[in-house]
């Protein structure tokens, strides 16, 4: 029995099970190679974020809550979820499901794009219009570490570290751009991804706080704390928290 022919809306997500994830998760890359393979397209960004597409229309409710993705190459599998499965074997045909977000096609496209880096500006400001508009829902930008060899990335979390709006940015590092990544801020990312003992620090700290129980808003501040001094202990180019964005 399919799944997916049973998914008519991203929200049923939230109902399924983890096992049941598993096994949409493998259908959806089924259908993503069989589909590829015919019609051409960016099967590799796609294959490489199923999980984190199902992880983030299980929290999130598109198309209320807003979901931006850089570049549209990793869009497939938020496509398939959102009521294009049935034609998704016309991926980039005449008349068929286009190869990147397309604001004309669905209304949980709300950005059209095909190129990498615009996606934080994006978000940033329809996180302001919402503002503005006294309107209550979440905006999030999907990029991947390739999108950080464009400057307008960095103008954009410049911009939003200053406004402080309430804005989402999820970084899909995979390593991997059009081709491998070079440059400094490559380099910083790996650093970051090779740190064992950055990650068993916060670690450890969290089951501290854990263990000791609910004590208040001062052992909450204290845990904030310790992980803001281990980030600066053992990586001191946290540019992200330096720029007033929670990381």
């Amino acid at each position: 029995m399919s799944l997916l022919s049973e998914i008519k809306d991203p929200d049923q997500l939230k109902d399924m099970s983890v096992e049941s994830l598993y096994m949409l998760a493998e259908e959806i890359r089924r259908l993503l190679i069989d589909t590829v393979s015919k019609t051409g397209g960016h099967l590799a960004p796609s294959l490489g974020v199923v999980e984190l597409t199902l992880a983030i229309h299980s929290v999130f409710s598109s198309p209320t809550d807003k979901i931006i993705w850089d570049v549209g190459h990793q869009a497939y599998t938020h496509k398939i979820l959102t009521g294009r499965y049935k034609n998704f074997r016309t991926l980039r045909q005449k008349d068929g499901v286009s190869g990147f977000p397309k604001r004309s096609e669905s209304p949980h496209d709300v950005f059209g794009v095909g190129h990498a880096s615009t996606s934080v500006s994006a978000a940033l400001g329809m996180a302001i219009a919402r503002d503005l508009k006294g309107e209550n829902h979440h905006v999030v930008a999907v990029l991947g570490d390739g999108a950080f060899t464009g400057g307008e990335v960095f103008e954009a979390l410049n911009q939003a570290g200053a406004l402080h709006k309430n804005l989402i940015v999820i970084l899909n590092d995979n390593e991997r751009s059009i081709e491998k990544n070079v440059g400094a801020i490559s380099e910083y990312l790996s650093e970051i991804r090779l740190m064992p003992e950055l990650y068993k620090a916060k670690s450890e700290a969290e089951k501290f706080v854990k263990s000791i129980g609910g004590i208040g808003e001062r052992v909450m501040q204290v845990a904030s704390d310790i992980k803001f001094g281990l980030n600066r202990f053992l990586s001191p180019a946290i540019f992200l928290t330096d720029w007033g964005l929670n990381t």
